[in-house]
């Protein structure tokens, strides 16, 4: 709850310190706050669409049956492999930590872990659209491959540090 409310404060910041800013400027402030408007609802929509995906992936795919399939793999396999099913599945950090200490139990290699976990927070298949919406092809395109390769370097050092 105080998240919420910091946000809130923070929003209510930025819209006026925007209004101060474009006060004198009726124009630009009323096309400024249609624009807004207008972005904030195709975004909505657009949010509301993944966290939907998100929450079907999560509900209908057990940790075990994730967990299980996973565990079928080893090696630079099991790095690419928990790479892409963490991509897919995305989410907030927490939610995956289940799947990870039910890979852990079951004796999972650590770099498998790591790759999932990594890409369950760095890449996401299911925002691409959002992103690509906001920031451009071109960066969308460049900030998955980094995080890809970033995924598996940072798996890789952990399992031998680990």
């Amino acid at each position: 709850m105080q998240n919420f409310i910091i946000g809130i404060i923070i929003l209510a910041l930025t819209v006026g310190l925007y209004i101060i800013y474009l006060r004198k400027d009726k124009t630009k402030l009323k096309k400024a706050v249609q624009r807004g408007v207008k972005n904030l609802i195709q975004n909505s929509i657009r949010i509301f669409a993944i966290f939907v995906i998100i929450g079907i992936l999560q509900n209908f795919l057990s940790k075990e049956s994730v967990g299980n399939f996973l565990l079928k793999f080893s090696g630079i396999k099991g790095i690419f492999t928990g790479t892409i099913v963490g991509a897919i599945m995305m989410g907030p950090v927490a939610t995956g930590y289940p799947i990870s200490k039910y890979l852990l139990e079951n004796m999972a290699p650590i770099s498998l872990v790591t790759s999932f976990l990594a890409s369950w927070v760095m890449i996401g298949f299911i925002s691409i659209s959002l992103e690509v919406k906001n920031f451009g092809k071109r960066f969308t395109v460049v900030r998955n491959l980094f995080a890809f390769i970033s995924v598996i370097i940072i798996a890789l050092i952990m399992e031998v540090l680990l």
